[in-house]
């Protein structure tokens, strides 16, 4: 009997080796395609550089002030363009050839990077250069993750598309995770400054590489209407494509009762888990971990389930992970239930951005991926009802409800929009 389950065991442990490494192999499938490859790479090292750039500039800001206030002033800065010039980015993105508008949003870019970079090497740097300059450089980069998100359906085929956008989410998800910590190394090494420098320069490294990206009619055609009008004929496909409607809404209303869990991680690390700032990096980590793993697996989810069940599932699935979160008082379940729950949020957004790229018509394709992604901005009237309810219940409770008013308008919606959805 000890034999059998040995033998069981055994084989259990090789079908999962199989399983990871096949799903491992899919998803760097589209590496093998030029375009695709120099695309990923080019927006890898931005990525990372961008991570350096956000540690040195919030560390050189509250250098200069010594104020709180003003890290949530450069905050402001850069998420207010976003939200503001989003769609107007997407009709942009539609208007022009995509590839040769990131790789101008990446020099474009490096203009107040190295403008700061001047001023701090001088020795006059003051504050205020610091907030106009970070908006400047959102503003001019407020329209790239919807070109970014576009350009990946003339990258590559459609049946690799998948594997696509996961890997490509990979990227951003590594970053995220490695970028800070090599920001906090390189102010040691080379200072504010070189941090600084090292972004430039990856910046520069970027758009060289997409130079190289070579696209076969990826100019969309030209347009002779105004923006306004342009960006309501995007709005008014959205509104005849329940499953594109759904997924934006739902993202939307996770955005608000939900994404900036984060910002409360310190209150359960020091007053309710009483793990101290160790635990608190490893509940920081844990959620950027899980989307990365989450990712891996996802083209074997998605041999098994509908695009249209996944949507249903990890919509409801994040916020009542979280509410399993909040009430969790053992660290390393903690971790696991946030690890689970990164991996939720990144395959809801991942699988609603598939639908977008495959659904979407390509003259429509900018204006529909920039209104999904204006859920990024969301998240800024999401920091005061999140805060709101974390100061009047804690935020235990406080985020609990949060997340319960989540699940019940995601509910909703989906039943609306999409009705009884099945797995197959």
């Amino acid at each position: 009997m000890l034999a059998r389950r040995a033998c069981r065991a055994q084989c259990t442990g090789l079908l999962l080796q199989i399983i990871c490494r096949s799903n491992l192999i899919r998803v760097f499938q589209p590496l093998r395609y030029r375009n695709y490859a120099l695309f990923w790479s080019s927006d890898l090292i931005a990525s990372i550089g961008q991570f350096v750039r956000e540690v040195a500039l919030y560390w050189l800001a509250y250098e200069i002030t010594g104020s709180a206030w003003a890290l949530g002033i450069l905050g402001f800065c850069e998420a207010a363009p976003r939200l503001l010039l989003g769609a107007v980015g997407g009709v942009l993105v539609d208007r022009y050839d995509r590839v040769r508008l990131l790789t101008g949003i990446q020099i474009l870019c490096s203009v107040p990077v190295f403008g700061l970079i001047i001023l701090y090497f001088m020795g006059i740097l003051q504050f205020w250069h610091t907030a106009l300059l970070e908006t400047l450089w959102a503003t001019i980069r407020s329209m790239n993750p919807t070109a970014g998100q576009s350009v990946l359906r003339d990258l590559v085929p459609e049946p690799e598309l998948m594997s696509a956008v996961s890997l490509y989410s990979i990227g951003f998800n590594f970053a995220r995770i490695v970028g800070p910590s090599i920001g906090g190394i390189l102010i040691i090494w080379i200072g504010v400054g070189g941090c600084l420098v090292f972004y430039g320069v990856s910046l520069m490294i970027s758009a060289a590489e997409l130079l190289s990206v070579r696209i076969r009619s990826s100019t969309p055609a030209a347009s002779e209407g105004n923006l306004l009008s342009e960006f309501k004929e995007g709005l008014s496909y959205i509104g005849t494509a329940p499953v594109i409607l759904a997924s934006i809404l739902a993202a939307y209303v996770i955005s608000i009762f939900v994404g900036t869990y984060t910002r409360f991680l310190a209150v359960f690390a020091k007053d309710i888990l009483a793990v101290g700032p160790d635990g608190l990096g490893l509940l920081m980590a844990a959620p950027g971990l899980g989307a990365v793993l989450s990712l891996i697996v996802l083209g074997a989810l998605e041999e098994r389930w509908s695009r249209k069940a996944l949507l249903w599932f990890t919509a409801l699935a994040t916020p009542f992970l979280l509410i399993l979160f909040c009430f969790s008082r053992n660290l390393s379940l903690s971790v696991l239930l946030l690890g689970i729950f990164g991996g939720m949020q990144i395959i809801f957004r991942t699988v609603s951005r598939l639908i977008i790229q495959i659904e979407t018509p390509r003259e429509l394709l900018g204006r529909v991926m920039s209104v999904f992604l204006m859920d990024q901005g969301m998240r800024s009237l999401g920091s005061m009802v999140m805060g709101a309810f974390v100061a009047s219940f804690g935020a235990a409770y406080g985020l609990a409800l949060t997340s319960v008013i989540s699940i019940t308008l995601t509910a909703l919606t989906f039943w609306r929009l999409l009705g009884r959805v099945t797995k197959a």
